[in-house]
C-alpha cells in the first residue's frame, strides 16, 4: 500500500446482551447493567477507518499554489486578472515600473480609469469580445509608465469555470521589438527615398522628375493642354569649385535649389538632374507661364550666396520647351530645352526650345 493511500483502522466489537431467558423482555443493544443476569453474543464489529486525507489535500493545494506563486514571480511579464468591465481584480508582477500605478492603486479600478480613454477603451472592448465569443483577444498599444514610454502587447483569454466572467490579461513589454522594427522601416524608407531624391539638395533626381514627366504626359495628352519643362545650370560652377572649394560648391547647390524651390507652383516639380544641373516641370503651363517662373528664377539668384564669411555671386542659365509645340514626348522636350539652354548661354538669358 503506497503511503498516501495509509489509514488509521479502528475495531470495536459490537454486542448484543440479551436479560435471562426467563425475563420476556427485547434484547437491547449495548453494555449490560453489572446487577442482570445476561447474555452476551457478540454479533460483529464496528469499523472506524480515519484517514489524511484532508490534511493531504490540504497540503497538496498549498504546494500548488506555492509553485504558481513561485511560477508567476519568474515572468517578466504582467499578469491581470479583469472582470467583465474591465475592473482590475488581481495583479501579478515582478516590475511594477512597467503598470501605470502601484497595485494597491490599481486594484479595484476599471482599465478605462487606469490607463485613459483611448487605451483603456481598446482594452475594455477586448475583454467584452473574449467573454462573448470564448475566444482570445489580441491587442498593441503605447502607454506611458515609470519605466518610459512603452509598446505592450496583450493576449486575453476567459478564463472558465467561474461563477462570473473574467478574463486573464498578459501583457508583454515589446518595446525593444518596436524600436527594432521601426529603425528597420526607417531604414528602408530612406533607402527608398534615397532611390529617388538627390543626397545633396533632397530634390528629386533624375529618374523620379522622368517618372513625374511621364505621369504629367500622358494626363497632358488626355485633357489636351500644355506643359512646360524648363532646365537651369549653374554659370562657371567648375570656377567656383576650384576657388572656394568642393565644400563651398555644395553649399552653392543646396542654396540654388532652396531658391529654384521657392521660386515655383504648387503642383509644379523640381529636381537636381545632375552636377549643377536642375530642372522644373510646369504641369498644365502656358509658354508665358515658362517664362514668367524662368524670370523669377533669375530674379530669385540675383543676391549673392553668402557661405561664412564669403560672398558668392552665382548666375544661371535655362532654357524651357513647351509640349505639345516644341516635342510630344520626354526625350524630345528635353533634348529642346537643353538646346535652349546652351543658347542662352552664349547671352546669359533664358531661351525658348524652338531657338
Amino acid at each position: 500500500m503506497r503511503s498516501a493511500d495509509k489509514k488509521e483502522v479502528t475495531r470495536r466489537t459490537l454486542v448484543l446482551t440479551a436479560p435471562a431467558i426467563d425475563e420476556p423482555t427485547q434484547p437491547v443493544l449495548g453494555e449490560s447493567d453489572p446487577g442482570e443476569v445476561s447474555v452476551r453474543v457478540p454479533i460483529g464489529e464496528i469499523i472506524s477507518i480515519s484517514s489524511n486525507t484532508t490534511q493531504e489535500t490540504t497540503e497538496a493545494l498549498q504546494a500548488a499554489a506555492a509553485r504558481l506563486r513561485a511560477l508567476l514571480s519568474s515572468l517578466d511579464d504582467l499578469i491581470f486578472e479583469l472582470d467583465n468591465k474591465g475592473t482590475y481584480l488581481a495583479i501579478w508582477t515582478t516590475n511594477e515600473t512597467l503598470l501605470v500605478a502601484p497595485p494597491s492603486e490599481l486594484l479595484g479600478r476599471s482599465v478605462r480609469e487606469a490607463l485613459g480613454d483611448e487605451v483603456g477603451r481598446r482594452v475594455t472592448r477586448a475583454v467584452r469580445r473574449a467573454i462573448s465569443t470564448g475566444r482570445p483577444e489580441l491587442l498593441e498599444y503605447r502607454l506611458g509608465v515609470p519605466a518610459g514610454l512603452k509598446w505592450f502587447q496583450g493576449r486575453l483569454a476567459p478564463i472558465a469555470g467561474l461563477a462570473s466572467p473574467t478574463v486573464c490579461l498578459l501583457v508583454r513589454d515589446i518595446t525593444a521589438q518596436k524600436l527594432a522594427e521601426e529603425a528597420r522601416d526607417d531604414a528602408e524608407r530612406r533607402l527608398r527615398y534615397l532611390a529617388t531624391h538627390d543626397a545633396l539638395t533632397d530634390l528629386p533626381n533624375r529618374a523620379f522628375f522622368q517618372d513625374r514627366l511621364d505621369h504629367a504626359l500622358k494626363k497632358t495628352r488626355r485633357n489636351r493642354e500644355e506643359l512646360v519643362v524648363l532646365v537651369f545650370d549653374v554659370d562657371r560652377f567648375k570656377d567656383i569649385n576650384d576657388t572656394f572649394g568642393h565644400a563651398a560648391g555644395d553649399e552653392v547647390l543646396r542654396q540654388v535649389a532652396q531658391r529654384l524651390a521657392g521660386v515655383t507652383r504648387d503642383g509644379d516639380s523640381i529636381a537636381r538632374l545632375s552636377g549643377d544641373e536642375f530642372a522644373i516641370l510646369l504641369a498644365n503651363a502656358s509658354e508665358s507661364e515658362g517664362e514668367k517662373v524662368a524670370a523669377r528664377v533669375s530674379e530669385s539668384l540675383r543676391e549673392p550666396i553668402v557661405i561664412g564669411a564669403r560672398s558668392i555671386k552665382v548666375d544661371v542659365s535655362g532654357g524651357f520647351a513647351v509640349f505639345p509645340r516644341e516635342g510630344t514626348d520626354a526625350e524630345t522636350l528635353f533634348r529642346r530645352a537643353d538646346l535652349a539652354m546652351y543658347a542662352a548661354k552664349r547671352d546669359h538669358s533664358v531661351g525658348r526650345g524652338d531657338q
